[in-house]
């Protein structure tokens, strides 16, 4: 359970014991703020977390008909963490996992506070390769979840392939990466195809190219011949090393918007935040 916005969260500072029936009685009786549909309670070192149900009137303030308690203090941890968006279902859910508890209220950025309850989460994999380090997949994911779909409750893991790692498979003289990357290094002379270099027909014939099909197309049209090639395409990547799972890679053949194959998305190499949240919505539903 998540609360839509921190404004349906009441905060309530109190001096007596935190019980459902003490919690129950205080508020029994009572009229609450229109637009609350929680109640945070603190008392000593404790936390407690209530919903009610509140007479649909026009009143800013509406009589409370009912109280469930949703989590006592031995089921509640608080966090103070500036940093923390609490409108970020995902945010809060992972940091109730690692608190271990059922429930946490947290106090985050501009001082706002809300809670999160156990709740089941949807399960994504980033499959990515680097560098650039991070990966900027994973941030976009990040970002995404902090803005367009942060109501939902994403639980991501990455599987990383690094591309220096990758180069340093093979024993040929030259390495040939699609084009410069921060990071990208190799101990054996190194091209980029982006810049077309030229290459003599032996230096060609001794070339490994880290790439994939359109990599190896371009090749192909530039030099005249098919390159001795690593593929490095994150969805072949997927598919060979057994990733399960609804996936989530980066594609150089999709070239705006975003494609779903089975149970993996698919988006441009250089997607933006919003191609990401598209393929999300479907992928995830």
């Amino acid at each position: 359970m998540f609360p839509s916005h921190c404004k349906e969260v009441s905060v309530k500072f109190v001096k007596f014991e935190l019980s459902k029936e003490s919690i129950v009685g205080y508020l029994s009786g009572k009229k609450g703020y229109i637009r609350t549909k929680y109640y945070v309670f603190h008392s000593g070192d404790d936390w407690a977390v209530a919903s009610v149900e509140k007479k649909d009137t026009s009143e800013v303030l509406q009589p409370i008909l009912s109280v469930r308690i949703l989590a006592l203090p031995d089921e509640t941890s608080f966090v103070e963490d500036p940093s923390l968006d609490v409108l970020s279902a995902s945010s809060m859910g992972r940091l109730r996992e690692r608190c271990g508890s059922k429930c946490v209220v947290v106090r985050g950025r501009a001082e706002h506070i809300s809670f999160f309850i156990d709740e089941h989460p949807r399960e994504l994999t980033i499959v990515d390769v680097v560098p650039p380090s991070p990966s900027k997949l994973v941030g976009l994911v990040e970002s995404v979840l902090e803005s367009d779909l942060q109501d939902w409750y994403v639980k991501y893991r990455t599987v990383v392939f690094d591309l220096n790692e990758i180069a340093r498979g093979h024993n040929s003289d030259l390495t040939m990466f699609p084009c410069r990357a921060s990071g990208l290094h190799s101990d054996r002379r190194c091209y980029y195809l982006d810049e077309t270099p030229e290459l003599s027909e032996d230096d060609i014939a001794k070339v490994t190219l880290i790439g994939c099909s359109l990599s190896a197309r371009i090749f192909k049209a530039v030099y005249g011949t098919e390159p001795r090639m690593i593929n490095m395409c994150p969805f072949d990547l997927a598919s060979e090393n057994g990733v399960k799972g609804r996936v989530l890679v980066k594609c150089c053949k999709i070239k705006e918007g975003f494609e779903v194959k089975g149970r993996i998305a698919l988006v441009p190499w250089g997607a933006r935040a919003s191609e990401v949240a598209d393929a999300l919505r479907v992928l995830l539903v």
